[in-house]
């Protein structure tokens, strides 16, 4: 099972980005399906989760506040041959992954090295841009959209079900 901690997308913030994405229509090889858009807040990668660290996971992440996500635009992604539409970088993310981290850690959950020590970039995998002979820039185009968070999810990727690419496993309550 490959599992990773995300939140959602929620309709309001669906149509500002899909609007934008027809600025991309002559690079754009694929959409990704809106029922694949979230924002990876930690890959735990190919793991098979116990019903304890189930539990540990989906305790609530206290915020003085309930987080407001500001997605700022769309633009080439830094995975090769993807169109992402980007997360404002924001103090309270790292602050919740690094917590994720910490919990995996007490549980001995052993996540990727890459995962941990890459740059924490979020963002949503919204396309897949056409491979040419030479690169084509591609340029950043604005879409500001804002959304409040109150829960990130547990999920376990089922490739083999393209209706259903996702089985939620657990939520994460985020709490004042």
């Amino acid at each position: 099972m490959s599992a990773f901690i995300a939140f959602t997308i929620p309709n309001s913030a669906i149509a500002p980005i899909r609007d934008t994405m027809r600025f991309y229509q002559d690079v754009l090889a694929t959409s990704v399906s809106q029922e694949k858009w979230h924002c990876t807040m930690l890959y735990i990668g190919n793991i098979n989760l116990s019903d304890e660290d189930m539990q540990a996971l989906a305790q609530p992440i206290r915020q003085s506040f309930h987080p407001v996500i500001t997605i700022l635009s769309l633009g080439e992604g830094k995975a090769k041959n993807q169109l992402w539409a980007y997360v404002q970088v924001q103090t309270f993310l790292q602050d919740m992954r690094n917590e994720l981290l910490a919990r995996c850690k007490g549980r001995e959950i052993t996540i990727p090295e890459d995962e941990r020590i890459k740059e924490f970039i979020p963002h949503i995998h919204v396309g897949n841009i056409q491979q040419t002979p030479q690169h084509i820039a591609i340029i950043d185009t604005p879409v500001k959209t804002t959304f409040s968070l109150s829960e990130l999810v547990v999920y376990k990727s089922n490739p083999s079900i393209p209706t259903a690419p996702y089985e939620q496993l657990a939520v994460i309550p985020i709490t004042p």
